[in-house]
């Protein structure tokens, strides 16, 4: 049975919005450090690709140097989420402080990105974790239906639909259970897949490079390589390589900020939990819950990068991830988790570390899915959109037409990804799709202060710093971070554009965001112009709990 909206002559959609505060702090620090950078996961596909894209990258500095541009946006994200504790996030504190056509560019900028991290953890299930475990068991056992199936998983477009979208329909029916239930599994995956990631660790620690090159070379062996197969794969491609970091080198670092961001600028995203959130109005356990999981992050992508490089070795690395390299015959790709089982080669430590990575996904997505499935609940509660997806299920308090919307879009777009060429440019022009929002989420917060002073002064976002308001400082600090990143985007053009006469590509993405934006609001409020409701007078006053 669904909460029922209320009249159409009251202001809101009903005097409440049904949602309950079930998230823990313990919740909130993991929804933030699986969705911003799921180290397992992120260490599987993600931070090598700057190896072979900028060699001589220097990981391990990018990171830190990421740790640091994360700072001004987690302290101002942190301050107004406590100030302003509503389900919708952003949309709710810069449709109150600013405007809300602003508001609805904002939003749809954070809710699109997310829909394309969704459609990515949905592919990624099939392609970098069940395709490779299946192809790891069927080489250790000797089983080439095992292996003809995981290389299917990873190349077949039918292999990997039916793969992505049984995790999208498993996503689905979690999120319709309750956001208590949500977090259970959430928390489950997120427990079993590190405790697998951290056995890599331990594997990789204790392991040594002539041991992992006599394993890689003898399973290469059965694959059809000859003589050591591990300084083939270097040798292959030595040409287009570093064998060391170039920490010095800024035109191969620089880039590489970008390439960590892409997973690890999202340690704010709780904010999107704020109205589900409890003592979610407390400043320091909003900003604890950011920078635990912004800690998080750091340092086991740290760790988890010099162990792969103490075992496999830079060099190794840098090639195996250069594509194609037609020195590297096994089946399986050289994904982290398949490497660092390598290292040992025992198969009850192989099943258990390629296993864990199957648990990456789904807590990835519950980032990527709650934020969409809040903002079609907050822009329909606020009469934006239908009235209908702003329902509450009584018993389990979802938002189950909202959840629905929202999760088939998200399994058009995996058809979308599949069938299309240029999934990882949008991959990484998703990232400009946050940029969006911060930008005017710092413009908000800048002038807060004297827009709004009757929220803000008795706010905990009223804090000054040598007699200046924080957020006068932390906002433009914020904004010029979100600049940097776009900057990175047009100046090295691998990174999303490919060449540099798509330039075009970058404006045009992130003006397509704000036109749909200003698109959603107009059309909405000339709509319930013609029905007798004033929408703007929703913006007075915050919404109710």
């Amino acid at each position: 049975m669904a909460v029922e909206t209320g009249s159409e002559s009251q202001l809101f959609v009903r005097k409440s919005t049904g949602l309950v505060r079930e998230a823990s702090a313990l919740d909130a620090t993991i929804f933030n450090a699986v969705f911003s950078a799921p180290v397992g996961a992120t260490l599987a596909w993600g931070v090598f690709f700057a190896l072979s894209a900028f060699p001589g990258s220097d990981l391990v500095t990018a990171t830190i140097i990421s740790f640091v541009l994360n700072v001004p946006v987690l302290l101002m994200m942190g301050l107004l989420a406590s100030s302003m504790p509503r389900t919708g996030g952003d949309y709710v504190w810069v449709s109150r402080i600013l405007a809300p056509p602003l508001a609805t560019i904002s939003n749809f900028g954070a809710a699109f990105s997310a829909m394309i991290g969704a459609t990515f953890w949905a592919r990624y299930f099939p392609v970098f974790a069940l395709g490779p475990i299946l192809v790891t068991l069927g080489v250790f056992f000797n089983n080439h239906t095992l292996i003809d199936w995981g290389t299917n998983f990873q190349t077949n477009n039918w292999w990997i639909f039916v793969g992505g979208f049984a995790m999208i329909v498993l996503m689905t029916a979690i999120l319709i259970a309750g956001t208590r239930t949500t977090f259970r599994w959430q928390n489950t995956f997120w427990i079993i897949a590190s405790v697998g990631t951290f056995l890599a660790f331990v594997v990789l620690l204790f392991g040594s490079t002539d041991t992992f090159r006599q394993h890689f070379n003898d399973l290469s062996g059965q694959f059809g390589a000859h003589g050591d197969a591990y300084q083939a794969v270097i040798d292959k491609v030595k040409g287009s390589i570093a064998t060391s970091p170039q920490p010095g080198n800024l035109s191969v670092t620089v880039p590489s900020i970008f390439v960590i961001m892409v997973f690890m600028m999202w340690n704010w995203w709780s904010v999107y939990l704020s109205g589900e959130l409890k003592s979610a109005s407390n400043r320091n356990r909003q900003l604890s819950i950011m920078f635990g999981a912004l800690t998080w992050d750091v340092v086991f992508i740290v760790v988890g990068v010099l162990l792969i490089f103490k075992v496999a070795g830079y060099a190794f690395m840098s090639a195996v991830n250069t594509s194609p390299n037609a020195a590297y015959v096994i089946p399986s790709g050289p994904w982290y988790h398949f490497l660092a089982a390598l290292t040992a080669n025992i198969p009850v430590l192989t099943v258990l570390i390629v296993g864990s990575f199957l648990f990456w996904s789904l807590p990835a997505m519950v980032g990527n899915t709650f934020m969409p499935v809040r903002t079609v609940f907050a822009w329909a509660f606020d009469r934006l959109l239908p009235a209908r997806f702003a329902d509450v299920n009584e018993r389990t308090h979802s938002p189950v037409p909202a959840i629905l919307l929202v999760m088939s879009l998200v399994t058009l777009m995996l058809i979308w990804s599949i069938l299309a060429t240029t999934f990882a440019t949008w991959l990484a022009l998703g990232v400009l799709a946050g940029v969006v929002t911060v930008v005017i989420v710092s413009v908000a917060a800048f002038v807060f202060p004297e827009r709004r002073p009757d929220l803000y002064q008795a706010s905990p976002a009223n804090v000054k710093w040598a007699g200046i308001p924080a957020l006068k400082i932390l906002a433009p600090l914020a904004f010029l971070v979100m600049a940097f990143l776009t900057w990175e985007t047009l100046a090295f053009p691998p990174l999303a554009i490919q060449k540099p006469e798509n330039w075009w590509q970058v404006p045009a993405f992130m003006g397509g965001i704000v036109i749909f934006g200003l698109v959603v609001y107009y059309a909405a409020r000339a709509i319930r112009r013609s029905q007798g409701i004033e929408v703007d007078l929703v913006y007075k006053e915050l919404p109710p709990e």
